[in-house]
């Protein structure tokens, strides 16, 4: 008897890791991205957003302002400490951006981003290209960009030294292709011309509201609470397993045939010996 109760409880046990366990499999393998597009853009709501090069709120890291209005490329949620930066990409610059300063939107747009922008160097003995908005150091250069080049591509601003008295300290943010050599770097604006004004995007799009991106999750941080299907799919898998859990129980325990005997009902059985009722003989 105990046996055919351990065999219903274990048929029963796989009926209810077959409704259920599907539906979990399912929920540990659905975690990673909240929104449904391909690249998450978000809209740069307000002047001096900066791109910075470290997800660290610090002046030291910044790299250059984003054109208001237009777009960064969101690719991941940085694993500052503090919680307040994106991984995002400008143009074919990676870095970071902060929460507060963007608006993720809903779409893609046909121009993320301020494009083929470029100006010339307009000083008849060149202009140190640097890796830092600072002219007070020779260790900063990177290469020199000569007089009237015009193959530089412009990034953003970004505030540094005041190289020329009373000229301010804007510094352009560029990209110089030399020949085969691309060098990224620092450009005085006093020194540059022919920069072209900056339209407005006036693309429209809906915001997206709700945490961006959704954290991994293990298999211990499902919660049972979590498991939720609708109630016909419930009844249809339970009547589907169960009738044969059913069929299978009352296999188990149906009656033992009885015939007749002399006149009165009794159970066939089958006489097995006891101990008791048999002995050894020596030889």
């Amino acid at each position: 008897m105990k046996g055919k109760i351990f065999v219903c409880v274990l048929i029963m046990f796989f009926a209810f890791t077959a409704i259920f366990g599907s539906e979990l499999f399912e929920k540990q393998n659905n975690f990673c991205f909240a929104s449904n597009y391909e690249s998450q853009y978000a809209r740069i709501i307000t002047d001096n957003v900066y791109l910075y090069s470290q997800p660290i709120d610090n002046v030291n890291y910044l790299m250059f302002c984003i054109p208001n209005s237009f777009f960064v490329e969101l690719t991941a949620d940085a694993q500052d400490e503090s919680k307040l930066f994106y991984c995002a990409t400008y143009l074919d610059k990676n870095g970071y951006i902060k929460k507060s300063e963007v608006n993720p939107i809903i779409g893609t747009p046909q121009t993320p981003f301020a494009n083929s922008i470029s100006f010339r160097i307009f000083v008849p003995n060149g202009q140190e290209l640097r890796s830092t908005p600072t002219s007070s150091t020779p260790f900063n250069i990177i290469t020199t960009v000569p007089f009237l080049e015009t193959n530089l591509i412009y990034y953003g601003i970004c505030n540094g030294e005041e190289m020329v008295p009373q000229k301010g300290n804007i510094w352009y943010y560029c990209k110089y292709i030399s020949g085969s050599n691309i060098y990224f770097g620092y450009l005085y604006y006093a020194f540059c011309d022919t920069l072209p004004t900056i339209i407005t995007n006036t693309e429209s799009f809906e915001y997206f509201t709700g945490e961006l991106f959704v954290e991994e999750v293990t298999p211990t941080d499902i919660e049972p609470t979590d498991i939720n299907i609708s109630n016909e799919l419930k009844i249809v898998i339970i009547v589907a397993i169960c009738l044969p859990c059913f069929l299978i129980i009352y296999l188990l325990f149906k009656p033992t045939k009885l015939v007749i005997d002399n006149g009165k009902k009794s159970k066939s059985k089958i006489h097995r010996l006891k101990k008791s009722e048999y002995y050894e003989f020596d030889d």
